[in-house]
């Protein structure tokens, strides 16, 4: 977990087209990609400050081809976003990735993205900290990573 004087690595995750480099985009003030025609091949990554501490931010790619990298981004992780597609609902992906985090006590919050689109049922446990977002008008994206931190 995250110590006061400790850089926090935040891993952005979700299923393809559901918003992670996007919101990676509307948090970070310096960011890096690495995509080929407009998909990301390995991940993303950018760096914010949030009440006078640095946040390294990276987005996983959502294919399912690279696995690899998300086991990769997994190491050293001090907390999670989960990006759904609210008009999609959650895929069997996303509730993978959600197991994986609560098996190894990975705090994370569920941006519930593209509010904007229409929702359907989430089916998630409401204990969960699922934030309204809308990633492409930077909607909800700030208050999320908050609440994120503040479980740290």
């Amino acid at each position: 977990m995250s110590r006061k004087n400790k850089e926090t690595k935040v891993v952005i995750f979700g299923d393809y087209n559901s918003g992670k480099t996007t919101t990676l985009d509307n948090l970070c003030e310096k960011k890096v990609k690495v995509e080929y025609q407009g998909t990301t091949i390995s991940l993303d990554y950018g760096n914010t400050m949030v009440n006078g501490k640095k946040v390294h931010l990276f987005a996983s790619p959502g294919q399912e081809r690279f696995q690899f990298m998300r086991e990769i981004l997994y190491n050293g992780i001090d907390a999670a976003i989960v990006v759904v597609d609210v008009s999609q609902g959650i895929s069997s992906r996303e509730k993978k990735i959600m197991e994986h985090l609560e098996l190894n006590k990975v705090p994370y919050v569920v941006f519930a993205n593209k509010q904007d689109l229409g929702l359907k049922e989430l089916n998630l446990d409401s204990a969960l900290n699922i934030i309204p977002t809308i990633a492409l008008q930077g909607k909800g994206l700030q208050q999320g990573l908050e609440t994120l931190l503040s479980m740290l």
